[in-house]
């Protein structure tokens, strides 16, 4: 029969000493003991508050730092001796000091609550948090805006074109010597994980100091929300039982509705944070409108010169630049009247391109009936319906009893009339019609009456537009030449507007280049300002004049 192994734990603080076999939990042997050890999860490697000091009295190792040591722990403690007594595992002859870390640090590694939001409490107006602060003055600083035309979900490509080669950037790298932000001297970059709440999982991007950049991603698939581990006290549980990550001093974390009372930034974000022992976490949530989450990403990485920014999802929405302020654009009831939700969604089997004489159309998959048209082959179609003189310049389409004379038979034949509304079918089958009408025509009127409006309002009021930059969730190719193709966006400004398109919520992984999301902020943003356009008189005579000259 074979025995445990006998181990002596001397308490230094306390001057006792223990026996107990080997394999025995710490935390569970002073527990049993009466010396008290402070804890929240009751030993369950959540709150860091168990946290003491071991050495080994023959002078050798004590036991290495598990998981969790690693998760709440930073290195420096873990290089002097400190473990979370719910996670060492007695093996050996130990000292332990249950006091030091009081002594030495003068207060307690507490783990900050989670705070729901009161939907009661004073200052929450219909379930929201109201904003009471005043814009901040911030520290200028300069931009590594992508140089790509179009963003894809590739942070390796777009996070950071500074970054040396992985071979190059580990070699040689400790803890002590990591690279320094470059837009915080002071902070010593740290190893993090960024975690977003999708649908049906978690999508999550390892962020390794040593390298700057993006070290490894995945999905996990679960029906667990975020909100819900983190409100159990489960999040460290969850990263180590799903990801494998060496070290980790900070999480990142971006939900898609606002869960947690935290500041209001730019009447965009609200930002919350919360510590799990020396662990940094760091909450991203829209402040309202989930838009306002995808907007706010974009703003912040594209901070490089004088920009106007207007994304096609949101419209609602646009932001100038000019020495380091963000104008906020407010559109609200000037872009009622354009419902681009409509052009921007396809169905599963869309038309993507038609030929110059509207007699063949190519489909994503020609094996099934399309379902729909992709908004660059619809603004292909009305492009060349502009050129047979079937659309006038100001996106009229015209009948077929006007047309009858000028246009050849193969073309007349597609054109119909239904509820006295003109029509232009590109796809017709039995119970399957793509079409072309009057609605969908004046949709791009009132587009491009505002873009035409805002960009001469801009200019006029606020200063030079270096670049325009137009946003969109899915990519479009030729979306940026139909638009100047059909005068929806000035001519003027072709050579200087991008088109930049992708999940912008990747990109949070530059977060962590500073210590915190809100200095990384204050070191792009000066100011910022809104400005409601539907208010704004100059506007509204630039937009009533824009209106008359394409409708009439």
């Amino acid at each position: 029969m074979f025995f445990a192994k006998k181990c002596q734990i001397t308490i230094k603080n306390k001057n006792i000493t223990l026996e107990a076999k080997s394999g025995t939990n710490l935390y569970k042997l002073l527990k049993d003991n009466g010396v008290n050890v402070t804890s929240l999860c009751d030993g369950n490697g959540q709150c860091g508050k168990c946290k003491v000091k071991i050495s080994a009295p023959d002078g050798l190792e004590i036991n290495k730092p598990t998981k969790k040591d690693r998760l709440i722990l930073a290195p420096m403690n873990l290089e002097n001796g400190y473990r979370l007594a719910c996670e060492y595992i007695v093996k050996s002859d130990i000292i332990v000091d249950t006091e030091e870390w009081n002594i030495s640090s003068s207060q307690d590694p507490n783990i900050l609550g989670v705070k729901k939001i009161n939907r009661n409490a004073p200052g929450v107006e219909n379930g929201k948090a109201q904003d009471n602060s005043s814009t901040s003055e911030y520290v200028k600083s300069t931009d590594d805006t992508p140089s790509t035309d179009t963003q894809d979900n590739s942070v390796k490509d777009n996070f950071n074109t500074n970054a040396a080669p992985q071979k190059e950037a580990s070699e040689g790298k400790s803890e002590s010597t990591k690279k320094k932000a470059i837009e915080d001297p002071e902070y010593n970059l740290a190893d993090g994980i960024l975690l977003i709440q999708y649908p049906k999982g978690v999508k999550y991007y390892v962020y390794t100091a040593g390298i700057n950049n993006i070290s490894s991603e995945g999905m996990i698939e679960t029906n667990e929300q975020l909100t819900d581990i983190i409100d159990n006290n489960t999040l460290s549980d969850f990263i180590y039982d799903n990801i494998s990550i060496p070290d980790l001093e900070r999480i990142i974390i971006i939900l898609e509705k606002q869960f947690y009372e935290g500041e209001i930034l730019f009447n965009l974000i609200n930002y919350f944070t919360f510590d799990i022992g020396t662990v940094k976490c760091e909450i991203i949530q829209p402040y309202g409108d989930s838009k306002k989450l995808l907007t706010f990403l974009r703003l912040i990485n594209t901070v490089n010169g004088q920009n106007l920014q207007v994304a096609l999802d949101n419209l609602t929405y646009s932001y100038y630049l000019k020495e380091d302020t963000f104008y906020s654009l407010n559109s609200q009831y000037v872009t009622e009247t354009v419902d681009l939700d409509f052009f921007l969604s396809s169905g599963k089997n869309p038309i993507i391109d038609i030929s110059e004489d509207f007699n063949e159309i190519t489909l994503k998959d020609n094996l099934f009936e399309p379902d729909s048209i992709a908004l660059p082959a619809l603004l292909k179609a009305i492009k060349l319906l502009i050129g047979i003189g079937a659309v006038d310049e100001n996106f009229n389409l015209k009948s077929r009893k006007e047309l009858v004379d000028d246009l050849k038979l193969e073309h007349l034949v597609k054109f119909s009339q239904r509820n006295d509304e003109n029509l232009f079918y590109i796809y017709r089958k039995k119970d399957n019609e793509i079409f072309i009408n009057q609605k969908m025509l004046n949709q791009l009127k009132e587009l491009k009456i505002f873009l035409v409006s805002l960009t001469e309002y801009v200019q006029k009021e606020l200063g030079t537009i270096e670049n325009i930059i137009i946003q969109n969730l899915t990519h479009y190719d030729y979306l940026i030449n139909n638009l100047f193709d059909l005068s929806i966006l000035p001519k003027s400004y072709m050579k200087k507007t991008k088109f930049y398109s992708g999940d912008p919520t990747v990109l949070a992984a530059k977060f962590f280049t500073v210590r915190d999301i809100k200095t990384y902020i204050q070191s792009k943003i000066r100011d910022a300002r809104e400005i409601a356009l539907y208010k704004d008189e100059n506007f509204n005579k630039i937009h009533d004049k824009i209106d008359k000259k394409i409708t009439f």
